[in-house]
């Protein structure tokens, strides 16, 4: 399994928008992520697509987790 994953403007668009309607900052974001608030703030702004797996991964369960809500 490859180390890292690529994060399409889909779902760097998705993080801010679920991240938004829950009116959390990106330090709130980041403690329940546990992924760390530049990465979060670059890969919001398009700066950064290509993140280690186990970053991606638990995007996705959050984006996941917070659809559900």
């Amino acid at each position: 399994m490859s180390t890292y994953k690529v994060i399409d403007n889909e779902m760097a668009r998705s993080l801010l928008i679920k991240r938004r309607q829950q009116s959390m900052t990106l330090a709130d974001m980041a403690k329940e992520t546990n992924v760390t608030r530049d990465i979060l703030s670059q890969i919001e702004r398009g700066k950064k697509q290509v993140v280690q797996a186990r970053v991606f991964g638990s995007l996705a369960t959050w984006l996941e987790s917070e659809e559900r809500s």
